[in-house]
């Protein structure tokens, strides 16, 4: 492995991952623009961290146009240390993440920008999906775009394979805000519709430029998601007894209260930058990502098919190149548009 001091030259700190620092760079051979997500060894007990592991294999392992890819690994050490200090894995550059877009007010989007990220958003998930990945922790802050609008998906350290057979997953994964309600009620036997769930909120974020969810805890994201998708029935998901043990609490204490589904609405209220941009096809879509019951939930095949995408039957779904990229800013992420704010 090369050295990083050595091979890159190392700019600013553009983003905070799970387990060290992610900086702009340079290949000071080639000149190319680099992402260098830092792993710091040393503060670890165990060596390597079992989550970049999992990371560095699952990201070897695919090839697909929207999943960031990672071009090799390299590492920080003197000459006299047979251990490095730190790994750091080398990605493409992509100028700009989700979240950084939607909270920078100054850069004004299009329902061209919407309809274009949605989709491809839903491409990346359906390849990963189907070579049995579930990401676990999608959020618009991992969701990055480059300065020719492809959009990719990042910051697998959460990400796992997975099958049919596998009965007891962690259950505490996925940020607060786009955790889907069989996570928030104990369910530890799910699968990749817990993505859709989070696929539904990002898609709803960028609609409004506003989070749809946001609670402070497990309790009140849980009263907040039942507020605008509905609290669960029997009727409509049979099976939540069995499979999310913390139902119980919920079905004894609220008296047979119930909140009815008011997604329309929640998605139209302020900030809601542009109500015109949700159509009935966007709508529905979001309300099949956004279904409590995880098997009536769509998949991202069937997401793909959605009338959404369509509805424009002269100039059909934009692509990349349909939609400009003039944003008034050459980048732009969750770090510096967060830091700007304080």
């Amino acid at each position: 492995m090369r050295d990083v001091n050595e091979s890159f030259k190392k700019n600013h700190q553009v983003g905070q991952g799970t387990y060290g620092s992610v900086y702009k760079g340079a290949d000071k051979i080639t000149g190319e623009v680099v992402a260098l997500k830092r792993i710091n060894i040393e503060q670890e007990e165990n060596g390597f961290p079992i989550t970049a592991i999992r990371e560095i294999k699952i990201l070897c392992a695919m090839n697909c146009p929207n999943i960031v890819k990672l071009k090799e690994i390299v590492t920080s050490k003197d000459k006299k240390d047979e251990i490095p200090k730190s790994v750091f894995m080398v990605f493409e550059y992509l100028e700009y993440d989700l979240t950084g877009i939607i909270e920078t007010p100054a850069i004004r989007l299009s329902a061209k920008h919407v309809k274009c990220w949605s989709k491809q958003l839903l491409d990346g998930m359906h390849y990963m999906h189907k070579q049995k990945l579930i990401h676990r922790d999608l959020k618009p802050s991992n969701i990055f775009v480059n300065a020719k609008g492809q959009l990719k998906i990042g910051d697998w350290g959460l990400a796992r394979s997975w099958n049919e057979s596998m009965k007891c997953l962690t259950n505490r994964v996925i940020t607060l805000w786009y955790r889907p309600p069989e996570l928030l009620l104990g369910c530890v036997t799910y699968d990749s519709k817990v993505d859709m769930w989070s696929a539904g909120c990002i898609i709803a974020e960028m609609f409004r430029r506003s989070q749809l969810m946001k609670g402070r805890d497990e309790a009140q994201q849980l009263e907040i998601t039942w507020g605008v998708c509905g609290t669960p029935t029997l009727e409509e998901w049979p099976d939540i007894r069995s499979t999310c043990p913390l139902w119980k609490n919920h079905e004894s204490s609220n008296g047979g209260k119930r909140h009815p589904r008011r997604l329309r609405e929640s998605l139209l209220r302020p900030p809601c930058e542009n109500p015109s941009w949700l159509t009935d096809n966007a709508v529905s879509l979001i309300d099949k990502l956004l279904t409590n019951n995880p098997e009536k939930r769509w998949s991202a095949d069937e997401a793909l098919g959605a009338d959404y995408f369509f509805e424009d039957l002269k100039s059909g779904t934009p692509t990349h190149n349909d939609i400009s990229m003039d944003l008034g800013m050459k980048e732009v992420h969750e770090w510096e548009a967060r830091n700007r704010k304080v």
